[in-house]
């Protein structure tokens, strides 16, 4: 393998003639997130072995704030990667070609223009959607020649992979059933140091422990879970809400502290900074409950749900995305309404009031991990999409 220098554009190739050539468009971390982290995971997998890889590198190296904000640096990254693209197109000619695509309306046309050549090279196109319903809603949101280009560009795809099957809806204006397959994602196993570890056994301390652990903002649910913290601790005072992510500005800290301080929850409330690798599973598994009251538009299937269950613990998370078929009602965790502040309330007082029910829905929540979403689950998957696609 071999790579470029740069921290966007690299290119690498994985090199195994007797395969079909893929090119992969798509972002690595840093920053993490959703997409960049899923793409680390291809890079890792057996999928370098078994096609013949030629990787373009999308990142954008600044903080998670620039992802949903385009710049003028996003132009000059664009146009880098475009031409790049091309190159690679042209060099290479690939069979398969395989992209992350985006959900508004600017990121579309970006991978329009990384697509279209990809068609005119008679590459087999395979879009990857890692976020929810919110694309339905982008075809609705333009006029006559928005939707003219919605469907030049994805009436030529030949496979759509979705998180869910829940998703499967999104792309049947544009693909049969069979053109679309269900990848959910998937992240590294980790296993305790201490072989006797159980997920839910006693800790040292006296408070329920609740944890969050995303981007600090309101969509992803921050205020709604400190006003469910309020009610909480009126019904069970010796609890906390210990909080770890990256504060997606300095507007949204200020809020939160100011409704913290409204709330009166100051002493049931703090904050530990972003964490990851293994100091996040430490996090994780210092916690009773997990709670994920998302409100995202964009959301698709959260790693952190992921990585929640990997640690063993029972989640609550709000009905978004594929959520409902990622958490088991009733088994590993509860799903609420968005937005439903009561429901969060009364979730985690039922697990606060029953340990038993608590230590069996972590220990179910850590071996539908085990089943369903490790990394190699969800390279294998994608490797069988990949190979439909070329055999089909």
């Amino acid at each position: 393998m071999r790579s470029g220098s740069g921290n966007s554009g690299k290119l690498q190739t994985c090199t195994a003639p007797e395969h079909p050539t893929l090119l992969i468009l798509g972002p690595t971390p840093p920053p993490y997130h959703g997409v960049s982290v899923a793409m680390q995971t291809v890079y890792r997998s057996d999928i370098m072995k078994r096609f013949n890889v030629i990787l373009l590198d999308t990142a954008d190296r600044r903080d998670i704030s620039h992802v949903e904000n385009p710049d003028i640096y996003d132009v000059v990254l664009f146009v880098q990667q475009f031409f790049k693209n091309i190159c690679l197109l042209v060099r290479h000619r690939p069979g398969l070609f395989y992209i992350p695509i985006c959900q508004t309306r600017v990121g579309f046309i970006r991978d329009a223009f990384f697509m279209i050549p990809a068609f005119l090279a008679n590459c087999r196109v395979v879009v990857h959607l890692h976020g929810g319903a919110a694309f339905s809603n982008l075809f609705l949101q333009g006029g006559t020649l928005w939707r003219g280009l919605m469907n030049f560009v994805l009436r030529r795809v030949s496979r759509f992979i979705v998180l869910g099957e829940v998703h499967r809806p999104i792309f049947t204006p544009w693909a049969r059933p069979e053109c679309i397959s269900v990848v959910p994602n998937g992240i590294e196993e980790s296993s305790p140091a201490d072989p006797d570890y159980s997920p839910s056994a006693a800790r040292d301390r006296t408070r329920f422990r609740v944890v969050y652990l995303s981007t600090l903002c309101r969509g992803k649910g921050l205020f709604l879970l400190l006003e469910a913290m309020s009610l909480i601790v009126r019904e069970h005072s010796d609890t906390e809400c210990v909080i770890a992510g990256q504060w997606w500005g300095r507007t949204t800290k200020a809020e939160a502290e100011e409704l913290i301080c409204k709330l009166g929850i100051q002493n049931h409330v703090s904050f530990v900074g972003p964490m990851t690798g293994p100091e996040k599973s430490e996090f994780l598994r210092s916690g009773d409950v997990f709670v994920f009251p998302s409100i995202y538009p964009l959301e698709g299937q959260p790693l952190v749900i992921l990585e929640a269950m990997r640690e063993g613990l029972p989640v609550v998370a709000s009905d978004i995305g594929c959520m409902a078929e990622t958490v088991e009602q009733g088994v590993t965790g509860f799903i609420v309404p968005q937005n439903d502040l009561q429901a969060v309330c009364d979730k985690v007082l039922t697990l606060i009031r029953n340990p038993t029910l608590r230590a069996s829905m972590g220990k179910c929540s850590q071996a539908r991990f085990e089943q369903h979403y490790t990394s190699h689950i969800f390279a294998n998957r994608l490797e069988q999409a990949l190979l439909e696609t070329v055999t089909s």
